[in-house]
């Protein structure tokens, strides 16, 4: 069974790379400026993340991080141009172990550790990022519920800053 859901998990991420048709592709116009800006995302399904980015990364849209990215957001670190993406100085980035939310009437929502899609999120990251997510206590494979956040020079070892070109 475990098998199953590996070759599951890893077929829904091929499908979520395909390229998408240009004419599909969502491309954001923020105060007139050509990018898209993430400022408060607390995350959601992976699979979702991964196609989102895709689609952006194959736009080329470019990507500014000026506030919270959190859980399956900060996936954007795997699948964009790192050329791509920049942080604004009030950028914050959470990093958790993925879980599933199993909801029936009446019941009270039962959240279970998704071992699966966690492996699959922390191997889309970095190396950098995965090393330093190890450090801090989640190896991938780990239940990490509890966030780990970074900002500030070390979020800036990860993502380059923005320069007044990003943002004109």
């Amino acid at each position: 069974m475990k098998l199953l859901q590996l070759a599951l998990a890893g077929v829904i991420t091929l499908c979520a790379l395909l390229p998408a048709s240009a004419k599909t592709v969502p491309v954001q116009f923020v105060s007139g400026r050509e990018a898209t800006f993430i400022s408060e995302d607390p995350g959601g399904v992976i699979v979702d993340f991964v196609k989102k980015y895709s689609d952006m990364r194959d736009a080329g849209t470019k990507v500014v991080i000026s506030g919270m990215c959190v859980s399956a957001c900060t996936l954007f670190l795997g699948v964009i141009r790192p050329e791509n993406v920049c942080v604004m100085p009030e950028a914050y980035l959470g990093f958790h172990s993925a879980s599933t939310i199993t909801r029936e009437a009446g019941k009270p929502d039962l959240i279970e550790h998704a071992p699966e899609f966690s492996l699959l999120e922390f191997n889309m990251y970095p190396a950098t990022v995965r090393a330093y997510l190890a450090k801090h206590g989640w190896s991938g494979e780990n239940p990490h519920p509890e966030i780990i956040w970074v900002r500030g020079a070390q979020l800036r070892k990860f993502v380059r800053p923005c320069t007044a070109a990003d943002l004109s």
